[in-house]
């Protein structure tokens, strides 16, 4: 935690200025400023926190990734999962977040000036407007987006995924774009208390993506089903094994295989 409180130091001066410059307008729904450049804002200041927090961040599958506009299905580990995005992506990428993350000073405006929607879980019918805006999003070409069907933090971290949200799917499938199943791992451990590694491996893989004539007919259950399997087996056989290989680099005498640090 400490890396995290020094980091924060650090970085305060640059991240309260880029609030004052571009944060508070670009965050404006009325904004006319082209996603791109907002991309760009935020990845760029993005990519130095990674590197205050000492982020190791692998990426692979990048050849998996369609030209065309899309949408990431992926697993959710730790809070850290979206800044592995903005490690892997030079193009535009937004996400769905809960809604409590539009609270959090700083945060919550950098994923506003990215397009970025706020669900609230508890509040059906925002759910659902939340989902057509992303639908509409994805229908126009406008942007990419990421979605962690899974609801939630997984804190199993050596167990199974959480049942994938059929219901996520929906916006993606109705605006017949491609899905990009997608694996993360490792950020989890960047916010655990016990242990100040010299470096944090994190991981980040698109797996193939499955295209609208792939899904064509099938329901959003069987879908999900699909993309669940997927990410769970690259989780299970690959992710972990990985996982492992680049944490023993670090011959840490606390670390092992089946505990999350």
């Amino acid at each position: 935690m400490w890396h995290i409180i020094r980091a924060v130091l650090l970085l305060a001066p640059r991240i309260i200025a880029s609030y004052f410059k571009w944060m508070l307008s670009y965050s404006k729904k009325n904004t006319k400023t082209p996603i791109e450049k907002r991309y760009k804002k935020a990845r760029k200041l993005i990519l130095v926190v990674n590197k205050r927090l000492r982020l190791d961040v692998l990426v692979e599958g990048k050849e998996n990734i369609p030209d065309e506009t899309c949408c990431f299905y992926s697993n959710h580990m730790g809070a850290a999962d979206p800044i592995l995005y903005f490690e892997a992506l030079e193009k535009p990428v937004t996400f769905v977040a809960k809604k409590e993350i539009e609270k959090i000073p700083f945060v919550g405006k950098v994923f506003r000036s990215i397009n970025g929607q706020f669900l609230d879980r508890a509040d059906l019918k925002q759910s659902l407007r939340v989902m057509m805006k992303v639908q509409d999003s994805l229908s126009k070409g406008e942007i990419n987006w990421v979605v962690f069907p899974e609801g939630t933090r997984n804190k199993d971290h050596m167990g199974k995924l959480l049942p994938f949200h059929h219901g996520t799917f929906r916006a993606a499938m109705k605006a017949k774009v491609p899905l990009v199943p997608t694996v993360v791992f490792g950020s989890f451990r960047l916010l655990y208390m016990k242990h100040n590694y010299k470096k944090y491996p994190t991981y980040i893989k698109f797996l193939k993506p499955i295209y609208p004539s792939e899904y064509e007919g099938k329901t959003t259950e069987e879908v999900a089903k699909i993309v669940e399997s997927r990410v769970q087996a690259e989780v299970s056989f690959q992710a972990r094994k990985i996982d492992h290989s680049r944490m023993v680099e670090l011959h840490d005498k606390f670390y092992k295989f089946n505990r999350i640090y």
